[in-house]
């Protein structure tokens, strides 16, 4: 019996699966040794038992297992990326991608791992396609805008050959799976540092939990009060902290997780609702970020600054209200909107 067929029976009983069970599972699932039908009732009955974070760990070892790098050169160390889960259902501004450009232009590396939308209006694709960039750009152009700019856009079916195979199951199912939660843990360059959205508070200790098992220098994980996969203003962010910490007498490495609450007052920002961010679709989208980055202030300026702030925040560390000053001086310097004018260019060029 195939490793995927025995992890069903096990979860028929239910039965959890061990991080090695799921792994071996998917691996054939990714290989596209199973069925539709197998790998459908495989998500299903994950997500009737609800998903542990050694399934989640497990799944996402098979998905690292299978990448094609493709000539990626991602040595560069700092990097950060702030992909998130998404399928919160607020059809909002893609505010984790405007994040982006803004925290690029404040002098951190960003490999922005991304899809188009699975469950959105919006995808991080969809959109920075509206704002000019080559989503699918040859690997060597991918390589030189993040040698010259410090950002790059990694689209995930060109590294994940697997999951795009995967890619009508997961459409066709009503419901979120676990392959909604692997996304943003499986960038190809493999970031020191992460900015995680995720739609939800259980869904986010799940992401927080794997994160510790998989090994990361320093991640955040938020989900906002209002359910959206940001850093909210609406009110409360629910925050989980997941940190690499080395005992200086074993050399043993441990990592911890630490959860946290994180309100508009500690950025020093007014409350944003969604209903201030919603968007028509990714030309709306993209229209709202122009804006922003010329220098409109607003909801969108607050929400971006926010989350572009945590994502300084996991990096250096300090004080969220001078994260969200150094921010602010990357978008009224015109800083943000002159990087995204040299991507623009960059990821058209020929590698």
């Amino acid at each position: 019996m195939t490793a995927l067929l025995t992890a069903l029976r096990a979860l028929a009983l239910p039965r959890d699966l061990a991080a090695e069970e799921a792994e071996q599972a998917l691996v054939e699932a990714l290989g596209g040794e199973s069925s539709e039908a197998a790998v459908a009732a495989f998500l299903t009955a994950l997500r009737v038992k609800g998903e542990t974070a050694d399934e989640l760990a497990g799944a996402v070892r098979a998905v690292r297992s299978r990448i094609n790098l493709q000539g990626l050169v991602a040595s560069r160390t700092g990097l950060l990326d702030t992909c998130g889960t998404g399928g919160d259902g607020t059809h909002t501004v893609n505010v984790s991608t405007a994040a982006a450009i803004v925290v690029a232009a404040s002098g951190v590396a960003v490999a922005k791992h991304g899809n188009r939308a699975a469950s959105g209006n919006s995808g991080s694709a969809e959109v920075l396609a509206e704002l000019g960039i080559a989503v699918e750009a040859e690997v060597p152009v991918l390589n030189r805008c993040l040698a010259e700019l410090g950002i790059t856009f990694l689209y995930a079916p060109r590294f994940h050959p697997g999951l795009k195979a995967l890619a009508p199951i997961r459409r066709q199912l009503p419901f979120r799976t676990l392959l909604n939660l692997i996304g943003p843990l499986a960038n190809p360059a493999r970031p020191e540092f992460q900015l995680v959205g995720v739609a939800g508070e259980p869904q986010a200790r799940l992401v927080a939990q794997a994160l510790a098992q998989l090994g990361v220098r320093r991640a955040v994980v938020v989900t906002g009060a209002d359910g959206m996969d940001e850093v909210s203003l609406a009110g409360p962010t629910h925050v989980w902290v997941v940190t690499r910490a080395e005992d200086v007498d074993s050399g043993i490495v441990m990592m911890e997780v630490a959860e946290h609450r994180w309100r508009p007052a500690d950025f020093g920002l007014g409350r944003v609702t969604i209903d201030d961010l919603r968007v028509s679709g990714p030309a709306d989208s993209a229209a709202r970020i122009g804006r922003l980055l010329a220098g409109e202030p607003g909801p969108v300026r607050d929400t971006v600054l926010a989350n572009a702030a945590a994502a300084l925040w996991v990096v250096s560390l300090g004080d969220l209200t001078d994260c969200v000053r150094r921010a602010a001086e990357a978008i009224d310097s015109g800083s943000a909107a002159r990087l995204l004018g040299r991507w623009r260019e960059l990821s058209h060029e020929s590698g």
